[in-house]
């Protein structure tokens, strides 16, 4: 018999082993029992006097053997055998919240000793709600609306999650509350949403003050991100390490982000690297995958993107909300070949799975129209929405889609409040860009003092780009004294995070550092001048109608559409104010592909209304010829603007 064979069995027997004295039963058929909420009660506080009530029929007991073996960590892997045995009795034994616990247990397994079976989770969260258990009903809640364990059933789940909220279950209610918010097998509720945030926080102060380790993380959260209560997250932090403690890996996974970014507690990258490994020993798909991030960035230790890919991979295979870093990677090419369909895939699966930060990665990836559909107002929304959530990140990134005019005109002011408001929220990349705005005056007057006051948060939160900048405020005294010292040391620290143009400026004379970046800009603001007008014209280009056999047999019409959008384009890039004379010449070559395109289309347009067989030939080769100009001359583009 293999390892998982015996681990499997083991659990069959401690399942459904008699409730008195622990002796092995028969592999016979579940005994139909009744189980409730509160089977009896346990006065032990030790692990031997639980062992011993537990031996002696008490299935509370039987449930406090498992909390207290599972979070003895001295035992390594062997303690999630002697846990699910425990519980397993317990819910035998007709104790429903022994029966909810092993179902956790099971839905993601415990790696070294307890194989996942998610099915069986599924079947005892079902016995768990029967008994009359909230935890037990929401757990059967979410798997059912997101299809984890059994196949996806909203009309069965969305109810089981507002019982279970009703019922005073504070993470119910949030799960119900991100669905109803983002429509996630259910119709969209943005107030019932927001009301539920705020049920959840208060009811899962509630459990948390009765010592529910569940509830405490539930808790956590919700003061972590401000959802439905008031931020505060140095008391999150003090409760993530309760959960911890407690045995419950996730309350590790999320006491590792607090330690990653420096909320509520000081900043400590080994110590987040540490936790999040913990927390993926133990079982948790999230720890895994935030290990993943932990890895590719180099958080706490050194960078290892393969490494990084494969812990990822390890939480996404078990969970599908914990796909998003996986996504990441595959998005970035870190440790895995860039596929920027793959990712997309992966950020939609875990967004439909309830991952708010995979649902901020989609709507990016819809707004820009990577390897997707472009959908500019629906992407945008599900970014609004994440930002609704309380996700900082998200309203750093809605910021930026507001002050580029993603759908409506800009909005600097507005979008500069979401920056500050992400960034005292914890998402450094707020912080970066509120810094933008302050050194540029955009959405408010320039103030280089608190500029460069955000800059360094930023930097602070490994954030390059931002170290480069206030590396640069240093260079030139701006929002401070000059110091060169200081700016050498700022700009190493981009160059260490692989900023490129860092680099280039660290090895370069200290004296010359001011003019090489004014050179930069200039070619940045140019390059993004005239690559904005390259894809304005695509998604011009992408809106004009499909053949249409009826109205336009010869496709004629099409084709001049297509001709004076690009003739649009071309007179576009021609008032593009370009001075780098590469980009001079780039933009003359794009403006000479595009123009040849007009031309050829038109020819071809005319010879298919007078059914010109050979002129359409001859227009089609040209067509041909223009058209297959793009693509290189495109990439010879990115590639120098991408170089620093």
């Amino acid at each position: 018999m293999d390892r998982s064979a015996a681990r499997r069995l083991l659990l069959g027997l401690a399942l459904f082993a008699p409730a008195a004295c622990g002796g092995a039963a028969p592999q016979a058929p579940a005994p139909q029992v009744a189980t409730r909420t509160a089977a009896g009660a346990c006065e032990g506080t030790t692990e031997n006097a639980c062992r011993a009530a537990c031996e002696g029929g008490n299935a509370a007991c039987c449930e406090r053997l498992g909390d207290l073996v599972l979070r003895d960590r001295d035992r390594g892997p062997s303690r999630a055998l002697a846990a699910a045995e425990a519980l397993g009795k317990a819910c035998s034994g007709g104790h429903a919240r022994g029966c909810q616990k092993l179902s956790r247990l099971m839905l993601h397994g415990f790696p070294g000793a307890l194989a996942a079976d998610p099915t069986q989770a599924v079947t005892l969260a079902r016995r768990a709600c029967d008994g009359g258990d909230p935890a037990g009903c929401g757990d059967l809640g979410r798997m059912f609306l997101h299809g984890v364990g059994a196949d996806l059933d909203d009309q069965r789940g969305a109810p089981l999650l507002a019982n279970a909220c009703d019922a005073g279950d504070g993470t119910s209610c949030d799960v119900l509350g991100i669905a109803l918010l983002f429509g996630l097998a259910v119709t969209p509720d943005p107030e019932r949403a927001q009301a539920l945030f705020v049920k959840a926080a208060k009811v899962s102060e509630k459990g948390c003050a009765a010592e529910d380790p569940r509830a405490c993380l539930a808790l956590g959260k919700a003061l972590a991100l401000g959802r439905g209560v008031r931020r505060d997250q140095v008391r999150a932090a003090a409760i993530f390490q309760r959960a911890c403690v407690a045995g419950l890996a996730d309350g590790c996974e999320w006491l590792s982000g607090a330690y990653a970014y420096g909320l509520g507690v000081p900043r400590d990258g080994t110590r987040a690297r540490t936790l999040a490994a913990q927390s993926c020993e133990e079982g948790s798909p999230y720890g895994c995958a935030t290990l993943g991030s932990l890895l590719g960035e180099g958080v706490g230790g050194a960078k290892d993107p393969v490494e990084g890919a494969s812990a990822a991979r390890r939480g996404c295979e078990a969970e599908p909300s914990a796909c998003v870093h996986l996504g990441a990677a595959y998005e970035k090419g870190a440790g895995v070949p860039k596929d920027k369909q793959k990712a997309a895939a992966l950020f939609r699966r875990a967004c439909a799975a309830g991952d708010v930060t995979s649902c901020t990665a989609l709507g990016l990836v819809m707004v820009r129209g990577d390897s997707v559909a472009q959908d500019k107002r629906g992407g945008f929304a599900l970014v609004a929405t994440a930002c609704d959530a309380r996700l900082p990140d998200a309203c750093a990134v809605l910021g930026k889609l507001l002050s580029k005019g993603t759908t409506a005109a800009p909005d600097p002011a507005r979008a500069l409040a979401l920056f500050l408001e992400s960034c005292e929220a914890g998402a450094v990349i707020g912080c970066g860009q509120a810094a933008i705005a302050y050194a540029e005056g955009k959405g408010t007057a320039r103030d280089d003092a608190r500029a460069a006051d955000l800059y360094h948060r930023a930097c602070e939160g490994r954030q390059e780009d931002a170290c480069l900048e206030l590396g640069m405020f240093r260079a030139e005294g701006r929002g401070g004294p000059r110091d060169e010292a200081a700016s050498t040391e700022l700009l190493r620290k981009a160059c260490d995070g692989e900023n490129e143009l860092g680099c280039k400026l660290l090895a370069a004379k200290p004296a010359d550092r001011v003019t090489l970046r004014a050179k930069s800009r200039v070619k940045v603001d140019e390059c993004n001048a005239l690559i904005e007008v390259i894809n304005t014209g695509i998604e011009d280009l992408n809106k004009v109608p499909g053949p249409d056999p009826d109205a336009d047999p010869t496709g004629a019409r099409e084709l001049r559409r297509m001709a004076d959008v690009m003739d649009h384009v071309a007179q576009k890039a021609a008032g593009v104010r370009l001075t780098v004379p590469e980009l001079v010449q780039f933009g003359a070559d794009y403006r000479g592909m595009a123009l040849a395109v007009v031309k050829a289309a038109r020819a071809m347009a005319k010879a298919a209304d007078a059914k010109d067989v050979a002129a359409i030939h001859a227009a089609q080769a040209d067509l041909d010829k223009a058209v297959k100009q793009e693509d290189p001359l495109v990439d010879a583009i990115n590639r120098f603007c991408q170089d620093p």
